[in-house]
């Protein structure tokens, strides 16, 4: 390593603790900043660091007592005054092969070791696969960093960040490389329609989405039948109505603590026909016959009567009906078994609307869950990505619900989710220990940040990286990263957009070429 290369030189440091470098003087302490790497140049290993702390020393406090004015004065007492740098190794590079390296760093270079900033030969020493895929910068570089892509979809996956963090863009970007990779089928449930044909960017132009950078791909199906980009529109019939799918918009609802208690004696003893009975039947009944169907299925009258007018607001939802329709459903099945990836959309009124986003959902992914479940070791393998995630995943609802299922179960039969989500800290703690890869964009809540980092190591030091982090920034850990990684996330724009459609190009020239 060449002199001008240098930055500095390692001072101490602990197994435990970490490492400190002294800042060389002709290095501007402004170019450094917290969640960077750097690499520390052992003699028989190089060590891939993240620096998360940054100190102004001196050698004596005299040096403040008249502090130095002018920049001649300020040189002249350069020598009592450094800046020390704290960095972690996260990967230890033998020296003695070009791809050789460890996450498990069972020693520490020497002192004088030298320090540099990371370079792209550094990054790309890290084994790179058919699955990798090109997901950010380092904050102050321009070297690409890779995810593997396999691995995202392999185990549950959480993206996590404040409204206008940047996790649309990111989650984009995730989804478009699960599908060019050929990784995993996606059905995803779209609650702000943002993965559509259409999108805007982040300067508020319409920009092309998912369904179209992804054609012949991707299936848009739609609650709303005013979405005309729709391949197909979704009905629910009664049948498919499960008491677990009412209790979870109890709230919605405006359901009693008693409501939900009631669902269950009258679903018992109604069986089928329960939805139908609540929401039609019983409302035209007389106030004498109320009380006899209340008392002959062993009820409280007036919980009866509250359960059934608080249902009356799912008659707004003209995509339920009273039938035994269930096309749409079974295509969603069979596109997915088939490679194809889907997005459940929700226009015109039911856009943004939290009920019929929770209710859809749950619905569409028990079946998916139930067909699935039966077809252990398929190769077929399918990520389901849900927002709002806390809601279906909370420690109140996730051991009645099929998401809550999937979490802890469904990996065996290639069934992930990929949640997605501002408030981490309202997600159960196991369903949170079942997420393999996180990426987490800025967050302020202190309890969502423990959320975030639970069953993680180093919790402390990355949570001082991602108290720096701003807009379209991100922390990656866990099992599709190498290393922790603090990113400036690509940008979803026409350059990334032109990248995946020639993707598909190539495949279709090669297809043809293939034939002949």
């Amino acid at each position: 390593m060449s002199d001008r290369e240098a930055i500095g030189f390692i001072v101490s440091g602990s197994f435990l603790e970490g490492l400190t470098f002294r800042l060389h003087k002709s290095v501007n302490v402004e170019n450094i900043r917290i969640g960077d790497y750097v690499v520390v140049e052992g003699k028989n290993f190089d060590f891939l660091c993240l620096i998360e702390d940054i100190r102004l020393e001196s050698t004596t406090d005299e040096v403040f007592f008249d502090p130095p004015k002018t920049t001649l004065e300020k040189s002249a007492i350069s020598s009592f005054v450094y800046v020390e740098i704290s960095v972690f190794p996260f990967l230890m590079f033998d020296k003695s092969s070009e791809t050789s390296y460890s996450k498990s760093i069972k020693t520490l270079p020497a002192h004088f070791s030298t320090a540099r900033f990371a370079k792209d030969e550094d990054f790309q020493k890290i084994s790179k696969k058919e699955t990798s895929f090109y997901i950010g910068t380092p904050l102050t570089s321009q070297s690409k960093m890779f995810i593997d892509l396999e691995k995202v979809a392999m185990r549950n996956t959480g993206l996590f960040g404040i409204t206008g963090s940047g996790k649309s863009f990111l989650a984009r970007i995730i989804f478009s490389g699960l599908i060019k990779k050929n990784i995993s089928s996606l059905l995803i449930f779209d609650m702000h329609n943002e993965h559509g044909l259409q999108t805007k960017d982040e300067k508020g132009n319409y920009i092309e989405s998912l369904a179209s950078v992804c054609k012949d791909k991707v299936k848009i199906f739609d609650v709303s039948a005013e979405n005309k980009d729709a391949s197909n529109y979704i009905v629910v019939p009664y049948s498919d109505i499960n008491v677990e799918d009412v209790v979870l918009i109890g709230d919605l609802l405006d359901f009693s603590e008693k409501s939900a208690e009631t669902l269950e004696i009258v679903a018992s003893k109604k069986v089928d026909e329960w939805f139908n009975f609540l929401l039609n039947d019983y409302s035209k009944k007389s106030e004498e016959e109320k009380k006899d169907i209340s008392s002959s299925l062993g009820v409280d009258f007036s919980s009866l009567n509250a359960l059934s007018r608080h249902l009356q607001k799912l008659r707004r939802l003209d995509f339920v009906h009273q039938s035994d329709e269930t096309s749409s459903i079974e295509s969603i099945i069979k596109n997915l078994k088939e490679g194809n990836s889907v997005v459940v959309q929700f226009s015109g009124k039911y856009r943004d609307d939290r009920l019929t986003y929770y209710f859809v959902s749950n619905i569409l992914t028990r079946r998916i869950y139930n067909e699935f479940v039966k077809e252990e070791g398929s190769k077929k393998r399918v990520t389901i990505a849900v927002e709002e995630a806390h809601k279906f995943l909370s420690k109140q609802y996730q051991y009645n619900n099929v998401f809550g299922k999937i979490a802890r179960e469904l990996r065996k039969f290639n069934v992930t989710l990929f949640i997605i989500d501002q408030r981490p800290s309202e997600i159960d703690p196991e369903v949170l220990s079942q997420i393999g890869t996180r990426f987490v964009m800025e967050l302020k809540d202190s309890k969502d940040i423990d959320a975030v980092f639970q069953g993680v190591g180093n919790e402390k030091r990355l949570s001082r990286v991602l108290s720096t982090l701003e807009q379209g920034q991100a922390l990656v850990i866990g099992f599709a990263a190498e290393f922790p990684m603090s990113i400036n996330v690509r940008k979803y724009d026409e350059t990334f957009i032109k990248e995946i459609k020639a993707t598909y190009v190539t495949k279709e020239k090669k297809a043809v070429d293939d034939i002949y």
